[in-house]
């Protein structure tokens, strides 16, 4: 919370200035006057050229102008309506002073709305791991544990970068995107095959069981921005490699199959346009049953939205595809309780963010709990919560991440990478892990290595990767039980060799196994 020092406002947390304090009565008058100053100047600029509208420097002064006239306005709006108000009082002219006294009370609103409104900024800082290289926390899961599968082909995707759309089947080669889909799955189940692989991800799941035909898998996917756009979304072409491993190769029943992502039903219109003729009985996120309440519990106070997606309740299994994607852009916010849709509400969408869009209608409320960079490393963490629930955590089969293409917001144009191996190119890659924290360590490695993120962008993977023990002391029990580790967290060694402790042999971290583009994936 801000603390009033003179004329200044304070950070309560580091004692770093972040605005005026407007209850200062010099403060209170200089945004009036800076108005009216911008006004006249915006006024002898553009009544002579009317084409320095479109200036910058107008373009900027332009709110601050028409805010002091605004102002200025109601001020004399206040003093006109009231004293009309007291005149026609004086000759019982009732209904006319009651209009009067309206527009007074109007204006005198007008006046302490702004007077009220908050100019402060909170800096959301950029991100810097806080623990060194190859250190691994948390306990890895997986058939091979902490491995994550990462395999790519730079000719797999081709987008000019300016035609529509970045999915279009004439820039995507489905069958490379098929080929390296099914190299990081094959290479997570240590099997030669995308048919055999499925089988002993299916039977680790359940404890030796196979899959049964007719059992509901639930494919969890990224559809923030309804697929109509060059806004990042999931791709086409790797839901169609996904179902085609699953349908085909492993005989799982279309009809048993939905595509959901629960907080955007009915966006999947690019998805289904592209795999109905061949996948036609598998549902598209059309029919989820809304929410069902209860399904999970908090174990700290501040969030409240317990329900989750009917449809997820009701699978017998999960599969999560997300996006490798920062989910907003270090910035100086406005901190007035609202979110912004100009810096969004967490560091990067992968595989915990993604499962965000499983709650119910009421998560919005909770936005503000994601924003990491107004809580410190050692603090609770919603998304510990709802990954480690039973709904989640206790379904999954498998986590991937589609790195196709890549964005630097929520809602961005892919982006070119920089990093080495893509060097200029779409990064037309795929992740995948039996260990969701592993996984998303990986992933956040290399995005930090490419963009910037905010401050403390991994505070939910030391939770989670310490969830029987966290840093927080928060007992993890969305079930009524104590959560175990969800995965081990690292950082690789550096950006160039990508290894983590056990590529080098010294520790029980994450495996990360690189695929080449013509590679097979062997066991």
């Amino acid at each position: 919370m801000p603390i009033q020092k003179g004329s200044l406002l304070v950070c309560g947390k580091t004692g770093r200035v972040i605005g005026l304090n407007r209850n200062c009565r010099w403060v209170r008058w200089f945004f009036p006057i800076l108005g009216l100053a911008a006004l006249i100047w915006y006024l002898v600029r553009v009544i002579p050229k009317p084409s320095r509208a479109e200036y910058p420097c107008q373009q900027v002064g332009a709110p601050i102008a028409f805010g002091g006239a605004a102002y200025f306005l109601s001020f004399f709006g206040v003093v006109s309506a009231f004293r009309n108000a007291r005149k026609f009082l004086y000759q019982h002219r009732y209904s006319a002073a009651a209009v009067c006294l309206m527009i007074g009370l109007v204006c005198s609103a007008v006046i302490t709305n702004m007077n009220e409104t908050k100019a402060y900024a909170e800096n959301t800082g950029t991100f810097t791991p806080s623990m060194g290289p190859n250190q691994p926390v948390g306990k890895a899961r997986g058939i091979f544990p902490g491995r994550v599968a990462w395999s790519y082909d730079l000719s797999a995707c081709n987008w000019d970068g300016s035609s529509k759309y970045w999915w279009s089947s004439n820039f995507n080669d489905q069958a490379k995107i098929t080929k390296i889909l099914n190299n990081v799955i094959c290479s997570v189940a240590g099997q030669p095959s995308i048919s055999n692989a499925w089988e002993v991800l299916f039977r680790y799941k359940n404890g030796g069981t196979p899959y049964v035909k007719g059992e509901k898998i639930a494919i969890k996917l990224n559809l923030n921005n309804g697929g109509k756009s060059n806004a990042i979304d999931a791709s086409p072409q790797s839901v169609y490699a996904l179902l085609d491993g699953l349908v085909n190769e492993f005989g799982v029943n279309q009809a048993d199959i939905t595509l959901c992502d629960p907080a955007r039903e009915n966006k999947c219109s690019a998805i289904s346009n592209y795999c109905h003729a061949t996948f036609p009985n598998v549902d598209y996120d059309s029919n989820l049953g809304g929410f069902t309440p209860n399904a999970f519990s908090y174990s700290a106070s501040g969030p409240t939205e317990t329900s989750m997606s009917t449809t997820i309740v009701n699978s017998k299994y999960l599969i999560t595809m997300a996006l490798l994607k920062r989910h907003c852009t270090p910035a100086e916010t406005y901190q007035d309780g609202v979110d912004k849709t100009d810096y969004g509400n967490a560091s990067v969408t992968m595989i915990f963010k993604s499962n965000w869009g499983i709650i119910g209608n009421k998560r919005a409320s909770q936005h503000k709990l994601l924003h990491d960079w107004d809580y410190p490393m050692a603090s609770y963490n919603q998304l510990v919560d709802m990954y480690g629930s039973t709904n989640i955590d206790g379904k999954t089969v498998l986590n991937i991440i589609d790195g196709l293409y890549s964005g630097d917001r929520w809602n961005s144009p892919p982006h070119k990478w920089q990093l080495a191996p893509f060097n200029g190119h779409w990064p037309s890659s795929f992740f995948a892990s039996q260990d969701p924290v592993a996984l998303e360590s990986v992933g956040l490695d290399f995005l930090r290595s490419e963009m910037p993120l905010i401050k403390n962008a991994d505070r939910h993977l030391y939770e989670a990767a310490q969830a029987d023990n966290p840093p927080s002391g928060t007992v993890y029990k969305p079930d009524g039980v104590r959560l175990q580790s969800l995965g081990v967290h690292e950082y690789w060694n550096n950006s160039i060799d990508k290894k983590y402790s056990r590529n080098l042999g010294t520790g029980n971290g994450i495996e990360l196994v690189k695929l080449a583009p013509a590679s097979v994936a062997n066991p």
